[in-house]
């Protein structure tokens, strides 16, 4: 026995509805975790910038050659921009599924597909790579440069 025609129209608008709801529900769900995503990649880079400067001043008191103090800076400034760009990949990541999710809600409401450059895929290695290397990732190049000239400075290279 099949449902009347108005019956079927309901449920089809139903679900509809429901599938957009569910949509922007994860828009918001993924809008919070890329908020937090953002966050952590700020206090990642105020941590950074704080404990170099103390192993500055640390070093310079030590009786180490500067490549000595010049390795260690550089493998702290190496650790915390690897765990940056961990959180810059993920965020990424999490802005895909809010565009994903959007062409949803598009869908479900009857407004058709529209592509945003952000919601395309790229494959593992390009996003891993695009993750390291980014305009955000220069201020770990500038800070090394800071390390570097500060520790020249107090071992008198």
């Amino acid at each position: 026995m099949k449902p009347e025609p108005s019956r079927a129209v309901e449920n089809a608008a139903e679900r509809r509805r429901f599938e957009e709801q569910v949509a922007w529900k994860e828009v918001d769900q993924l809008h919070a975790a890329t908020l937090q995503f953002a966050g952590k990649c700020l206090e990642l880079k105020k941590l950074c910038v704080a404990l170099c400067a103390a192993l500055v001043v640390w070093l310079a008191d030590k009786d180490l050659r500067f490549i000595e103090c010049a390795v260690l800076g550089l493998a702290l400034l190496a650790f915390f921009w690897l765990a940056d760009a961990q959180n810059y990949y993920y965020q990424r990541k999490t802005r895909r599924g809010i565009a994903a999710a959007l062409v949803r809600a598009r869908l479900a409401r009857g407004l058709g597909n529209s592509v945003s450059p952000l919601g395309i895929e790229k494959d593992a290695v390009g996003s891993v790579l695009s993750s390291l290397l980014n305009t955000s990732q220069l201020f770990y190049f500038y800070i090394g440069v800071a390390v570097l000239v500060a520790l020249a400075l107090t071992h008198h290279a």
